[in-house]
């Protein structure tokens, strides 16, 4: 099926970019349609699930976050480590990266688990997401985020068992933790 941008305004730029994408775009009966649609351009991030398979336990991460916030809902939520790719890094050093920053840990090894779209109908951020193997007593430094961002963070460890309980039960309640947790250890014939 084709399609074709036609054109993009900015209407919006600061730690996100919101657009106005004119387009047209073949229709599954026939014909085409033009349209016009809100993009906010966020970047492409990364997920890590953090794993301690001796003691099969994972790292979750605990922080404020300002849409449950504006809801008048509980805005602490728990988690997985994650992070906005840099210009110029790969996903691969990005995952190291926020490993470090926010929880104090460098994998030992880490394990691509898939690639999606966050929330494909408004933006074209890609979620890369991965499994980390690293043993919970080598801890380089108590993580918590970068002050410079405004972060603050606080990890804990449970058990592996439980993280995907909380996934089932709403107490992991964003999406992308939930579905990390369910990419690492979801029942994929090589996990």
């Amino acid at each position: 099926m084709r399609w074709e941008i036609l054109g993009k305004e900015t209407l919006y730029e600061g730690f996100f970019r919101l657009e106005r994408v004119h387009l047209k775009h073949a229709r599954f009966a026939g014909g085409e349609i033009t349209v016009a649609r809100e993009h906010l351009e966020r970047g492409d991030a990364v997920g890590v699930v953090l794993h301690d398979p001796r003691a099969d336990e994972v790292l979750l991460i605990e922080q404020f976050r300002v849409g449950p916030a504006v809801r008048g809902e509980h805005p602490w939520l728990v988690e997985i480590v994650a992070g906005v790719i840099d210009p110029g890094e790969t996903p691969e050093a990005c995952a190291r990266r926020e490993c470090l920053e926010e929880a104090g840990y460098a994998p030992e090894k880490l394990v691509p688990l898939g690639t999606v779209y966050a929330t494909p109908g408004g933006s074209s951020e890609r979620f890369f997401f991965f499994l980390a193997q690293v043993d919970k007593r080598s801890r380089r430094h108590e993580g918590g985020g970068v002050d410079h961002e405004g972060e603050d963070i606080r990890s804990f460890w449970v058990p592996k068992a439980e993280a995907i309980a909380w996934v089932y039960s709403g107490r992991i309640r964003s999406a992308l933790p939930a579905l990390g947790l369910l990419l690492a250890f979801g029942g994929h014939p090589s996990r």
